[in-house]
């Protein structure tokens, strides 16, 4: 075997390993752009009120340049293969973490990403998939009736049960 140091960057690069503390629940938090800010309020509250859950943002939890360019009202440029890259590393969040959270909101009919996010979240067998649908006229839609195990009409009705949903999935998984 080679020794690292005269390696190539290719012949040394790992998959990357993603860490939670122990005792720690991880959901990946999917939600329209649009809906950034006031989700991004409430997600930080909801952390402080539940210590032991942590709540993955794609716009302000991974490394998203382009949502920070934004926020600060400056241009941002995107190089080749930036798409990609982005999708990827939701991909893998979404991979990592236990559970899914998704919001529907008024702007969900704008957004196709949260909609993806919801499909891999399934695809990849999450436990619990949760959803909080304040957008009355989907909250019964075959689809996400389907993809969920519980849909929440509030973010309220949301925090007073999902204390409960993580202690079923821990006790049922093992986690």
């Amino acid at each position: 075997m080679p020794k690292e140091k005269k390696l190539n960057w290719a012949q040394r690069l790992k998959a990357p390993v993603v860490k939670f503390p122990k005792g720690l629940f991880t959901f990946y938090l999917s939600h329209p752009e649009a809906s950034r800010h006031y989700v991004r309020k409430w997600e930080l509250g909801f952390e402080e009120r539940h210590p032991k859950i942590a709540l993955v943002n794609p716009f302000y939890d991974l490394e998203n340049e382009d949502v920070k360019a934004k926020d600060e009202g400056k241009k941002f440029k995107k190089f080749p293969g930036f798409e990609w890259r982005m999708t990827q590393r939701d991909y893998i969040a979404i991979a990592f973490s236990r559970g899914i959270v998704a919001v529907v909101d008024e702007n969900s009919e704008k957004s196709i990403g949260t909609i993806m996010e919801i499909v891999m979240a399934r695809t990849l067998a999450k436990n619990p998939k949760l959803l909080i649908c304040t957008n009355e006229k989907l909250r019964t839609h075959p689809w996400l009736y389907t993809h969920f195990h519980k849909i929440y009409a509030s973010f309220e009705e949301f925090e007073k049960d999902v204390e409960r949903q993580v202690a079923r999935v821990k006790k049922k998984w093992g986690f």
